[in-house]
């Protein structure tokens, strides 16, 4: 009788050691090696801009894809809202969306040398949060 409640205890901590390393995986959500290095050279590409608002709008881009290629799924607000804990400073990378999302929705929003700037660092500090840079 003890060997079996041995080996069902045996059992029952294999079970939850399995649960436990799947759970972290998920948790993880690695990015191949591929992947982060065609992010990496959109991201040289990118800051080569001469058009701030190009510039920011595909910085945007390339961070909803970044999170599309981690797992998370929808729109890239609704990214940011299931992954604030990937950020340092989840609200520097939601300033820098909702200033892609004025230069999308607004006719003739003009982007100074200052936000181009202030917006850039807070995309490229995402990517350095996702460990991608």
């Amino acid at each position: 009788m003890k060997i079996f409640i041995a080996i069902v205890l045996a059992f029952i901590i294999v079970d939850i050691l399995i649960v436990l390393y799947v759970v972290y995986r998920r948790l993880r959500k690695k990015i191949p090696k591929k992947v982060i290095e065609e992010i990496q050279s959109s991201w040289k590409e990118i800051i080569r801009q001469k058009d701030y608002r190009h510039a920011i709008m595909d910085a945007d881009k390339l961070l909803d894809h970044a999170l599309y290629k981690m797992g998370y799924k929808g729109s890239l607000g609704s990214k940011l809202k299931k992954s604030p804990k990937l950020f340092k400073n989840i609200n520097d990378v939601w300033a820098a969306h909702k200033v892609r999302n004025n230069i999308a929705h607004q006719m003739n929003y003009k982007i100074d040398e200052k936000t181009y700037k202030k917006t850039m660092l807070a995309f490229k500090q995402a990517f350095k949060d996702l460990k991608m840079f």
